[in-house]
């Protein structure tokens, strides 16, 4: 679940590297630095999970460019809207006989200075064992981040 929770928090900076594939579209803002990111995810049950993490972004694609150790992820793909992307994303993993597939479709809306951004949208994802019946996890995501300052030295990617 760690693991998923990172990609969901990672996920939600996938804006930020919407500068870079629309480069010939309209321009989104994105100002590099040390991000903060909070995430609500509801899960199945009901319940909503919160996580916070930071992350240093000197570029756009900093946020998917960083290691996801037993993750394979098809290109992020990234279509402008007004004001933001469309982000669409699937990754698989796994070890041995267990095997997740997971598709994540978030909407993401920038300020106007780049400076801090929301985004909803869902994560789906079915992971099978075994003798087993796929186990299918279906959440809900909300969050934000907001650039703090220049990256510290600790967080650069």
């Amino acid at each position: 679940m760690r693991a998923f929770t990172k990609l969901f928090a990672i996920s939600f900076l996938v804006g930020l590297c919407a500068c870079a594939a629309l480069a010939q579209k309209p321009h989104v803002p994105f100002q590099p630095g040390e991000w903060k990111v909070n995430l609500t995810m509801v899960l199945n049950n009901g319940k909503p999970m919160n996580t916070e993490m930071q992350v240093c972004a000197a570029q756009p694609e900093d946020a998917w460019n960083q290691k996801r150790p037993g993750q394979n992820c098809d290109p992020v793909q990234l279509t402008p809207v007004s004001g933001g992307v469309h982000v669409q994303i699937h990754c698989t993993g796994g070890s041995g006989q267990v095997v997740t597939d997971m598709r994540v479709d978030m909407l993401t809306h920038f300020s106007s200075d780049g400076a801090s951004y929301t985004e909803s949208g869902t994560s789906t994802s079915s992971t099978t064992m075994p003798g087993r019946p796929p186990m299918v996890m279906n959440i809900q995501m909300k969050g934000q981040g907001t650039r703090i300052g220049p990256c510290s030295a600790a967080a650069k990617p």
